[in-house]
This record gives C-alpha cells, structure tokens and sequence, in this order.
C-alpha cells in the first residue's frame, strides 16, 4: 500500500467565514488575532475558537478538513486522516447498551480508518501545521510520551515542516512513522528518563533558548479543535450528540475537546440542548485527574516526584502519564467535567487487557492499551449505573491497529539527533548540549 497524503493548500473557507472566526479568552472573552495562547489578562484562561459559521456543515474536503468550518485554518490538505463513527452493536449488546458510536481512530481499514499513526493524534499534527504556516511560522517544539510526536514527526514529513520532538529516552521505540522521515524532523531524547513531564521541562528550555515556537499543548486552540472532530463525525454521521463520551486521558485535552464540540453543536440548534456527559478515564496507579477530580485536590505535579514516577513505572499505558495536566484552567478539564456532570475512573492494567480482549472478539480489530483503558472505564460506568442501557454512548478508541499499519506500510524509526540528561535540564545545560541546535 502506498501512503496516501499529498498536502497541498486550498482555499477551504470563504472571506466572509475567517473574518467572522475569533480567538477568544474564555474567562473575559477578550479578542485575539494570529498566534496568541494566553489572554494577558487572564493567565488561568485558555482561549477558544469563536467560529463565524454557527451551522454544523460539512465542506468539500478530503478527511478531517472535510470539517474545516469548525478548524482554525485557511486551506485543506490532500489526506485519508480523519474521524470514522459507527454503530458497535456487537459490542453494545455484550454491555446490554442499546445505542453504543465508536470513534475509530487509529487504523482500521476495515473500518475506513486509515489514520497514518495508528492513533487520533493525526488529528491534532495536520491542523497545527497548517494553521502554523498560514500564521508564517516555518518551525515548532513539543514534548510527548510518544503518540503525538509520532504523529508530529508523520505531519511534519509530508508538509516539509520544521518539527523539533523532546521524548523521554524509553519512550523513542515508539516513534516511527509509515514514510521516510524528512530532514527537518530534529529529535532531542531526556537521556534514560520515562518521565513526559521531563520532557516537557526540556523542551519549553529549548523553545526559550532558541526562540522556536512551542506547540502549545492544550492552549493549542488547532489542537484541541482538530481532536474535536470525533464529536463532529458522530454528529455528522447519526445526526444527534450522544447522551455520553468516553475517552482515555493523559492531559485530559480530549476532554475537553469533546466538551467544545458538544457546545458548538448545541449552538446549531439541531442536535439537542444538553451536552454530551464526559467520561475520562486514567491508568491506575497514576491517576492525577482521577484523584483531583474525585477528591476536590489540587494537581501538584512537583509533589513527591519519586512516588509519582514509580507509579507511571506500573502503568500499562505510560502515553496517559502526565504530571501536569490542564485541569485547573479556565476552561480546562475541571470545567468540562463540571459543566457536563462528568465522571473520571482509576482503570488497573488487568482491566485494560480484558477490556481489550472484549473489543476484539466482538469488533474485530486490536485496541492500543490507553484505548483500552477508556473501554474499561465504559463498562465499568455501566456496571455502576453512570450510564443507563437506553442512552446513546460515544467511545472514543483513541488508536488501534498497530500491528496492522506495519503490515501493510514499511515503517522507519526517526533517528536521534541529541541526548541530555536529566541533571542538565537547565539554560547551561541546554546551552551545552545544544550547541546549533535547530539550525
């Protein structure tokens, strides 16, 4: 099989419409323009996308540009990546569910995903890259546990895009992708280190150091609304919100993706006036919006930072282990659970892998053990009566498929281009191994 994306940009929305879209502060409601994450006056606020096309429409577009009204480009680009929804019956009747969507959002061609990385992080690569160079900007820096980089490293080859990726040492396994690797792929592994948040640390350095624009993360309105397309396609293919959403969170910014989706297709008019009930679930034992959330604890991601590693050690799906997620923002994962009446779940590893087996036998394809933490989660709402068997369910399988994708393309890893140790997380150590760093 041949890879089948050919970015190349195209008008996607008329004048009228990207004079009307606004970059908003969700706390004062402050306008921004261009390449803003942070509303000077409300530095706990995230900002929002204020799209002048209030209708859910879809456009004549390839993938997920085909929801381009409600993403922060201009243009389009050539691409199969994007959302699939469908009915999992077999499935629902395995729960006693009467209406259960499935996201697949990995690869499952079998299904019609054909997401090039396996996992809903395509989404959030290709807005952003596209939405960079329209705003000028030839050259971005992002931390991640694995998936997103991957998909970073994917997006920033075929768009011939400057991506610098920080990943902890243990975690570089992970990153391959199903075409050769361009030359402006630059990646900067945390030396022995499995800790995202020391990645995380590295990279806002090196963004600082070398004046290279951050990705951003959940203040990364592109990112978060190009993750939103999951609600979108249910939308658009059953033509409803579901009652509920569940999804597997590190950040917890799929969450509140979701949340906005469900908001915007409320402000249409045609899709009900309640929003769609989140669901999130964590990898126990690391579980820092689990606890937050069922506690009423602050997140203290510098707290016991031994014990908090020790617990990632133990999880299955080190992708969701994030020591600082957006939860206390306005705006963030605390709000979105608050203004859906949400639920988060604690999900050990032996329920993940049933849950796993579960999906496979009765839908056929192979879920990625942070999705098969969400599944658990959603039988485990079920069984506890936080989802009734008459109400519509979305499940968001945040990637599957793996092994299938490296069957059908030849994979290639992206080649380390430096290593600094943890104790040199510092502007000299920086400075020292950094030497012409990003050049």
């Amino acid at each position: 099989m041949k890879d089948t994306s050919n970015c190349q940009t195209a008008a996607s929305k008329s004048p009228i419409d990207l004079a009307a879209d606004a970059l908003r502060c969700v706390n004062c409601g402050r306008e921004f323009q261009g390449l803003v994450r942070s509303c000077p006056d409300c530095p706990t606020s995230l900002l929002r996308m204020d799209y002048g096309r209030k209708q859910f429409e879809i456009l004549d577009q390839p993938g997920i540009f085909r929801f381009g009204n409600w993403l922060p480009t201009r243009g389009a680009c050539e691409t199969t990546i994007g959302p699939v929804c469908y009915r999992g019956e077999k499935l629902a009747d395995a729960l006693g569910l009467e209406t259960l969507y499935i996201g697949v959002n990995g690869y499952a061609p079998q299904r019609g995903a054909t997401n090039m990385t396996a996992t809903f992080k395509d989404f959030e690569a290709m807005p952003t890259l596209l939405h960079l160079r329209e705003l000028g900007i030839e050259r971005l820096i992002l931390a991640s546990a694995g998936n997103t980089a991957r998909a970073f490293a994917y997006a920033g080859s075929v768009l011939d895009f400057q991506v610098h990726i920080v990943i902890p040492e243990q975690m570089c396994f992970k990153l391959w992708i199903p075409i050769e690797p361009g030359d402006k792929i630059h990646l900067t592994v945390v030396e022995g280190s499995r800790d995202y948040f020391q990645a995380i640390r590295l990279a806002d350095l090196l963004s600082k150091t070398y004046d290279i624009v951050p990705e951003g993360g959940a203040r990364n309105v592109a990112r978060r609304d190009g993750m939103s397309t999951c609600m979108l396609e249910c939308a658009r293919e059953f033509r409803t919100l579901p009652d509920h959403y569940v999804q597997a969170v590190g950040s917890g910014t799929g969450g509140i993706s979701a949340w906005e989706a469900s908001m915007r297709l409320q402000g249409d008019g045609r899709f009900g006036a309640t929003p769609s009930k989140l669901h999130l679930a964590q990898n126990a034992p690391f579980t820092p919006i689990h606890d937050a959330w069922e506690n009423g604890i602050p997140i203290e991601p510098e707290k016991d930072v031994e014990e908090q590693v020790r617990r990632i050690d133990k999880i299955s799906a080190p992708v969701l282990a994030n020591r600082k997620p957006p939860y206390s923002e306005i705006g963030g994962v605390r709000d979105a659970l608050k203004a859906t009446k949400g639920y988060t779940y604690s999900v050990e590893n032996p329920k993940a892998s049933e849950a796993r087996d579960l999906v496979e036998r009765t839908e056929g394809f192979i879920a990625s053990t942070a999705a098969s933490v969400a599944i658990a989660a959603m039988i485990e709402a079920v069984d506890r009566g936080n989802i009734s068997s008459s109400e519509s369910v979305l499940l968001n399988i945040t990637g599957c498929g793996i092994d299938a994708l490296k069957s059908d393309y030849r994979t290639h890893q992206v080649p380390t281009a430096l290593k600094i140790p943890i104790s040199d997380i510092t502007p000299e150590g920086v400075r020292k191994y950094g030497g012409d760093f990003g050049g």
